[in-house]
């Protein structure tokens, strides 16, 4: 006799994980209660956990949705994108600056995680950190497809550049949360070229 399959949910779970991250985006974990959750996604406590855990591993999977939603089309599909490597790197350079410029802007979730849960949660801290590393990563690649093409320095260690890039970007998520200075975020991103020359 065949399995009887499970009771179809009830709810489209990528969208929840949209409402949940706008959540965790906006306030943080710690000050993200459940009733916010249950008011953001429609879901019930009981759905709640029964679908996903309990709001630590809620979380886990909101970061996981935030790269795949967010930094992978946002970051690294523009910097693995065909063409120019420094064109890719400009346009990722552009991004930032708009994106930091922005009047909704909540900083980057995987950034505001590791200042708010890095110290005190090692195995979340290991999710953040491959993620962060994904996108050294990824501009660790590009710098070097740039370098082969003599758009930029040749003589660049390219992973500290990428580094570099990295943590300029995510000093700069930091910053604007609290002063969205244009010629401040301006020169950031004229510093973050000028690593490449």
């Amino acid at each position: 006799m065949p399995g009887v399959a499970g009771r179809p949910r009830g709810f489209d779970e990528q969208e929840v994980l949209n409402r949940a991250m706008a959540v965790f985006w906006q306030k943080g974990f710690d000050a993200t209660g459940i009733a916010e959750l249950e008011s953001a996604t429609g879901l019930g406590r009981q759905s709640l956990y029964g679908a996903f855990g309990d709001k630590r591993a809620l979380f886990s999977k909101v970061v996981e949705h935030y790269f795949e939603r967010v930094v992978e089309p946002g970051l690294v599909a523009v910097l693995d994108a065909p063409g120019s490597a420094r064109a890719n790197l400009e346009r990722a350079f552009t991004s930032w600056e708009e994106t930091a410029l922005a009047r909704d802007f909540n900083g980057c979730l995987v950034g505001n995680s590791v200042s708010e849960l890095g110290l005190r949660d090692p195995e979340i801290a290991g999710v953040l950190q491959r993620k962060f590393q994904l996108m050294e990563e990824a501009l660790c690649r590009t710098v070097r497809r740039a370098q082969a093409a003599g758009e930029v320095n040749a003589k660049l260690d390219a992973r500290a550049t990428a580094r570099a890039l990295l943590t300029t970007a995510q000093g700069l998520a930091v910053v604007v949360r609290v002063s969205r200075d244009r010629a401040f975020v301006q020169n950031v991103i004229s510093a973050a070229r000028r690593l490449l020359d």
